[in-house]
């Protein structure tokens, strides 16, 4: 069912298939193509956001994530959806599509702000991180940013759709974001 929504917003945002992603032989066309694709660009800059760079105090004596960056493998391609405890929200797709500011709409950022909530149990379970890398066939990687450092959590798509996952709730939560993303961009 997560697979149908993922691939939903895909189709819904115009974007086709992500498979589109061919490798360059030729360096000129390369640049070229990441000039036209802010893709990677888009993704560091959500991903080294700060609480103060959104607004959001939070108290020098506690630990708040504010932030959860979710990449999700897509059969050669990645979609990385952000979201921010303001409400914030936005889908980044490799192939240099996606829907930015759905946080814009009540019903993106009421979801949102619930899903930052309940990560945030989640992510002491993470592990801090240099790089953040693209995920590996067939996972997830979750990004969760706090005010005491960035950590990750890395799992297979399968094993969360099926249930069989400790973060299978999490992902369910992502998937109702992606879904009120995916309502809003039709309108």
């Amino acid at each position: 069912m997560f697979t149908y929504i993922i691939i939903g917003i895909i189709s819904i945002i115009g974007i086709g298939v992500l498979v589109s992603c061919k490798k360059n032989t030729n360096k000129e066309t390369a640049e070229k193509t990441a000039e036209q694709n802010p893709y990677m660009q888009m993704r560091k800059m959500a991903l080294d956001v700060t609480a103060e760079q959104l607004d959001f105090k939070i108290p020098e004596d506690s630990i708040k994530v504010y932030g959860i960056v979710t990449d999700l493998d897509m059969d050669g391609g990645t979609a990385t959806i952000v979201t921010y405890l303001t409400g914030d929200a936005s889908i980044y797709l490799s192939s240099g599509g996606g829907f930015i500011g759905a946080g814009q709409h009540e019903s993106v950022r009421k979801v949102t702000k619930k899903f930052v909530e309940n990560g945030h149990l989640i992510s002491f379970k993470g592990e801090k991180f240099e790089n953040p890398e693209l995920p590996t066939k067939g996972n997830a990687n979750f990004y969760f940013l706090s005010n005491m450092g960035k950590t990750r959590i890395t799992e297979s798509m399968s094993k969360m759709e099926n249930g069989n996952s400790e973060y299978s709730k999490l992902f369910e939560e992502l998937n109702i974001v992606m879904n009120e993303i995916r309502l809003k961009s039709g309108k």
